[in-house]
């Protein structure tokens, strides 16, 4: 299965504002494997896995536990690259937001930001993305918290103008502290909650932006619109071939034969364009039932012959097999390891 991947700028926000604690940014870049080159990068994609392991390694050397809220306080759009002058030129907060939604994958293809209205109040969340091997399924707080905190920063930043907030959901359960999440946040704050999601008054939506140009953003969303259109070229096939999968995958093992025919193209073609990706259909369904098995055994509530029949397994001992063969452990000791991580 694909990783979800990261913009430099957004790993490299994070690396320099460690810098506020005195924490050495090569220290953290060799610890994690990072080559520092790719900082100066800022469009180059960094996997998930790595842009991971810089969230811990600086949460660990610099001792707060809130750097991400630290870090969403700290936002400039700038760390944005052509989203963020996306974002400036716009007429209204309202349009801000439903820009950010339109481009956030630039940035970001382990989360989306949606935008919606319901009466008098709107709804902004940020939802994890199930279909590509994401670390956020596993880890999301770091992430959440820092786009929630930057929102706010946004908006002001954008307004001039502080968001007055009625509700705050996470899906992670609650930290050990939150006073830090009520200084910030300033309202009701709810967790283990079904998503991510700030709440507030539908009309701060028509709040002008203080540097909107009209002339100025067509150009720009120029820039993000061939961005945008070049990285749906990369992994179009990838990324649909996985999500006809996961719908597929439903106690029947689905064949190239039917993934091909519901994306209206030949097996032949199909093929073709997955090797130009660099993969192969066989490759995509296996690391396909790999995530979803590491996903369905950190559930305890389904039992794993039911695992196994949801993946396309004759038996479950096929399944330990294959589960062995990805993971070197039985879905019995990995279901038991993960709960006592929890």
């Amino acid at each position: 299965m694909q990783e979800a991947t990261f913009s430099a700028y957004l790993t490299r926000s994070i690396l320099q504002f460690t810098t506020r604690y005195e924490v050495n940014i090569e220290e953290i870049c060799a610890t994690v494997g990072l080559d520092p080159a790719l900082l100066q990068m800022p469009d180059q994609q960094i996997p998930g896995s790595l842009h991971h392991a810089v969230w811990r390694e600086a949460v660990q050397q610099t001792g707060d536990e809130n750097l991400s809220l630290h870090l969403g306080e700290a936002f400039n759009l700038a760390v944005l690259g052509i989203v963020g002058y996306v974002l400036l030129n716009c007429q209204t907060l309202g349009e801000a937001l439903a820009k950010l939604s339109r481009y956030t994958r630039l940035f970001s293809q382990g989360a989306q930001i949606h935008v919606s209205v319901s009466g008098s109040t709107a709804f902004c969340d940020c939802v994890v993305v199930d279909n590509l091997k994401n670390y956020l399924l596993e880890e999301p707080r770091y992430a959440i918290d820092s786009t929630f905190a930057s929102l706010l920063t946004a908006t002001t930043e954008l307004t001039g103008k502080s968001l007055v907030l009625s509700e705050a959901w996470f899906q992670y359960s609650p930290p050990s502290s939150l006073l830090e999440y009520d200084r910030i946040f300033q309202t009701e704050l709810r967790f283990s909650m079904p998503t991510n999601r700030l709440m507030f008054d539908a009309d701060c939506l028509q709040w002008s932006v203080l540097s909107k140009n009209a002339n100025l953003l067509p150009l720009f969303e120029q820039h993000a619109e061939a961005m945008l259109e070049q990285m749906n070229r990369v992994d179009s096939y990838t990324q649909r071939v996985v999500q006809a999968m996961v719908q597929q995958l439903k106690g029947d093992l689905p064949s190239i034969d039917a993934i091909a025919q519901q994306l209206t193209i030949s097996v032949r073609q199909l093929q073709r364009e997955l090797q130009t990706e660099g993969t192969s259909f066989q490759q995509l369904l296996d690391e396909t039932r790999r995530e979803l098995a590491l996903r369905h055994l950190r559930n305890p509530a389904t039992p794993i012959h039911d695992i196994a029949f949801l993946l396309g397994f004759s038996e479950p001992s096929a399944f330990h097999r294959a589960f062995k063969r990805w993971t070197g452990q039985t879905p019995r000791s990995y279901r038991l390891s993960a709960e006592a991580s929890l």
